[in-house]
């Protein structure tokens, strides 16, 4: 069994095909709109605009001193001539009962370490309880989808009039353990006995001295090691069940109770597969995503705008697998982390509608579906479409109330990490000196992040502004022991908007 640290970056989950297909979500990535809960399709104000709806380009700048013009721009677009920003995010989550499987995954033996010949008193009892601790382990593993990612976004651009260019980096990592859950039968007989089976042929389970077992778990065990899934015959089971009663009551090297030993017993002979063709390893898979972005956006009147963004895309993808039970005492790692690199084009498109105090948003990234593969394990990292919708309150220009919302559901990395979130925050950009921010985001997709809280601060300093944001998740984990917060992401921010 290996006990590499590692394993801590994976998720107990389903048996991976040949060709596993991930994205990734629509997340708080840029600094406003975390501390607005993730909340900015309808309100976006600045560069990151080519993040959050496109179509606010269509109203940077305008000239139209209009009482209707000026009656709808409710976040001063007109006055935005030109712009830049440089901004970083980085978080991570865990989700799923990560620590569990973890830890019943680094106690459990290689069965290849499992002695198979030559038992004899002492060596005995070490099998039984190998085989008891084993399958006790595998059988209490939780299917459940649970996993440990960490992603980070850098990115700078400059807007000038109604349009941008932008250069963004995104990395996306996740973690899984591949179970296999169709190879995990112990072959008992020669596990315990050798392959000898000793003097006697009886038919049926005999009353033993010991007694440990029970008459109706003596006959349990032995229906069970007989039928076609146990695939032993009668002298067998009676030979396996003799020889784990004898040991166990002697010395009961593992502690169990008998009816635990039986279950324990007829569940490592009758699994489905065989133990020494089990796959079940350790996955660490994602990409880089590098993309150099050109955004337009055209105001069709005061009121309304659309936008998009034309994307060229290069994807450093990786697939990084290594054994863990080491059946056949193979702990080769395959793809040596190696990594392979595609490139693409990706569309975005948005739509923003505004009427007095009152804003709408609609944004669409990746409308036609890149999609970036890893050619050795057949691993693909497809960015299908994502929509979000927004609608902003501001009363004055100096404040914002905002709720979002995920059209779409959203795959992660991993496929097991789905999002769909509902974001809520405000901003109040006191005398548009000091912006203060708050919210909070939920994923409908999955429970086990909890209620996300956010908070964010900016500081106009003239020339350039600084801002800063956080985000927490109300729920915790279990990591190595220790409680730790299931969902976290920071993000920093300077720009200047003239």
């Amino acid at each position: 069994m290996k006990r590499n640290s590692l394993i801590y970056m994976a998720v107990a989950s389903s048996v991976f095909t040949a060709t596993v297909v991930s994205a990734t979500e629509f997340r708080s990535s840029t600094v406003r709109a975390l501390g607005m809960g993730g909340s900015n399709v309808a309100s976006t104000t600045g560069v990151d605009a080519t993040y959050w709806n496109p179509a606010a380009y269509g109203f940077f700048g305008e000239n139209d001193d209009s009482a209707e013009a000026k009656s709808v721009d409710n976040n001063r677009l007109s006055e935005k001539a030109w712009g830049m920003d440089l901004g970083l995010d980085a978080g991570g989550k865990i989700f799923g009962p990560l620590d569990k499987n973890t830890t019943i995954l680094k106690s459990l033996v290689a069965p290849s370490s499992i002695q198979t010949t030559n038992l004899t008193g002492s060596s005995v009892g070490q099998t039984v309880a190998k085989v008891a601790a084993f399958s006790d382990g595998i059988s209490s593993l939780d299917p459940s989808p649970m996993g440990v990612g960490a992603f980070a976004d850098a990115g700078t651009g400059v807007r000038i009039g109604s349009y941008g260019v932008n250069v963004r980096g995104t990395l996306d990592i996740g973690g899984t353990v591949v179970l296999d859950n169709q190879n995990a039968k112990l072959d008992v007989f020669n596990a315990l006995l050798g392959g000898t089976v000793p003097g006697g042929t009886p038919s049926t389970v005999p009353v033993s001295p010991t007694l440990y077992f029970t008459d109706a778990q003596r006959q349990s065990m032995y229906q069970g090691l007989t039928s076609a899934a146990g695939g032993l015959t009668g002298p067998e089971a009676v030979a396996v069940i003799t020889s784990y009663e004898t040991t166990l009551n002697a010395n009961n090297p593992t502690n169990i109770q008998p009816q635990d030993a039986a279950n324990n017993l007829v569940t490592a002979a009758t699994a489905p597969g065989d133990i020494t063709k089990n796959t079940t390893k350790w996955a660490l898979r994602g990409a880089l995503v590098k993309e150099v972005g050109v955004t337009y956006g055209h105001a069709i009147n005061d009121r309304l705008s659309i936008g998009g963004v034309l994307k060229y895309m290069q994807a450093e993808l990786f697939d990084y697998q290594t054994d863990i039970l080491a059946t056949s005492g193979n702990t080769a790692t395959s793809n040596n982390g190696a990594t392979e690199t595609s490139t693409g084009f990706g569309l975005d498109l948005g739509v923003m509608y505004r009427m007095p105090s009152y804003q709408f948003g609609l944004s669409v990234r990746n409308i036609n579906a890149p999609s970036f593969t890893y050619s050795a394990t057949g691993y693909t990292y497809k960015m299908d479409p994502q929509a979000k919708v927004g609608a902003a309150w501001m009363p004055s220009p100096d404040f914002t109330l905002e709720l979002g919302y995920d059209v779409t559901k959203n795959k992660g990395v991993i496929e097991t990490d789905e999002s769909q979130y509902v974001n809520f925050g405000f901003e109040w950009d006191a005398w548009q000196i000091v912006a203060l921010r708050a919210g909070a985001y939920q994923n409908l997709a999955q429970s086990d992040i909890g209620l996300v809280t956010t908070a964010g601060l900016g500081l106009n300093l003239w020339a350039v502004r600084l801002d800063i944001a956080g985000a927490i998740s109300s729920n915790k984990v279990a990591f190595e022991g220790k409680d730790v917060p299931a969902y976290a992401m920071a993000s920093l921010a300077l720009s200047s908007d003239f």
